[in-house]
């Protein structure tokens, strides 16, 4: 072991291990990185775009905030986010808009259940998932129409390398649209709704196993080895007050909301739990009159972790992936969150 001799006044010293003195050196690198810290762009924002999807024959509204552009900046990443059920998209504020001052445009649809919409009608209850699942596609299918209809986003939209997240049901979304197994519950004929487009997914308190919907049987249902499909990169987020409920009245314990990456195959999958935080992160998305207290411990863990899995996997940065892999997030967090990957 190496030792480190430090000077004590009137010329007395002592001899330290010099691993203990890295590891809090090595602490206060993580607490600082570039990730930790809002990235350097501003954020510009356009909450009023619509545009028409005639698959769904319906006006899909989307949110799209983007960084500023300079000189330098060749095209930005594209991250498109699926909102919590019932949820409203700018609630996620907080995350999201720390992605864009990273670099990327994120464009979060108000699907059927936004309370930005109409109310929803009960004959839209059984189409809500496969409608959420279209938009996030017809979302890439728009890009050269937003460019237009955005004339700052002109030739600022990379369209090659797209992210998918989400967070809750919208978690559900991402993995939907990255290989998660579905089937239809009637013939069990495989329901395919993936789009080869996205690259890797952010999940944010998703799904576990879940049962087919008791009256709905023209509601697709998870396959009994649904997970399997998960074979792109993802990291899934939550924490231990996050329990499951689909409102069934089953309440799953909160290493379900981790499925996606305990069910999922190995290789570059990454798992951030958080000790003591809930869905919400206390109301910090989602929606702010639900949860404990407001929880920016939980937020930052979580969005570091996410922002710099984006730039390993979309932007293709080693170091990122490296500090991905090499951060002690328990000292970032007190000792409250933990990373793995496989």
């Amino acid at each position: 072991m190496n030792f480190l001799f430090l000077a004590l006044p009137r010329g007395l010293f002592i001899i330290l291990p010099a691993v203990l003195l890295l590891a809090a050196c090595t602490g206060m690198v993580q607490k600082n990185s570039a990730w930790t810290a809002p990235g350097p762009y501003d954020v510009l924002k356009n909450d009023r775009l619509v545009v028409n999807d005639p698959v769904q024959d319906r006006d899909v509204h989307m949110r799209i905030s983007w960084p500023t552009k300079t000189e330098e900046n060749g095209a930005f990443p594209v991250v498109v986010f699926s909102h919590g059920a019932f949820c409203y998209p700018q609630q996620y504020e907080r995350i999201t808009d720390f992605w864009v001052s990273h670099g990327y445009i994120v464009i979060s649809p108000d699907h059927l259940d936004s309370p930005n919409g109409p109310k929803m009608k009960p004959l839209d209850i059984p189409k809500m998932l496969v409608s959420r699942s279209r938009d996030m596609s017809f979302i890439l299918d728009s890009l050269d129409v937003i460019e237009v209809r955005i004339p700052e986003l002109e030739g600022q939209i990379d369209g090659a390398r797209v992210a998918v997240a989400g967070h809750s049901f919208g978690g559900m979304i991402a993995m939907l649209k990255i290989g998660l197994k579905m089937e239809n519950q009637v013939d069990g004929v495989p329901v395919d709704l993936k789009d080869n487009r996205f690259t890797a997914a952010v999940i944010m308190s998703g799904v576990g196993q879940m049962k087919p919907m008791k009256g709905l049987p023209q509601v697709p249902t998870m396959s009994a080895d649904a997970f399997s499909g998960l074979k792109t990169a993802l990291i899934a987020s939550g924490g231990t007050l996050d329990q499951g409920n689909v409102g069934t009245g089953e309440i799953f314990p909160w290493e379900w909301r981790m499925s996606p990456y305990r069910l999922a195959p190995a290789g570059d999958k990454y798992e951030v739990v958080v000790e003591n935080a809930d869905h919400y992160l206390g109301g910090l998305i989602c929606r702010d009159n639900k949860g404990g207290e407001d929880d920016p411990v939980a937020e930052e863990v979580v969005r570091s972790a996410q922002t710099a899995f984006l730039d390993a996997y979309i932007k293709k940065d080693q170091a990122a992936l490296g500090w991905l892999r090499t951060t002690n997030f328990g000292v970032m967090s007190d000792g409250r969150a933990t990373l793995e990957y496989k």
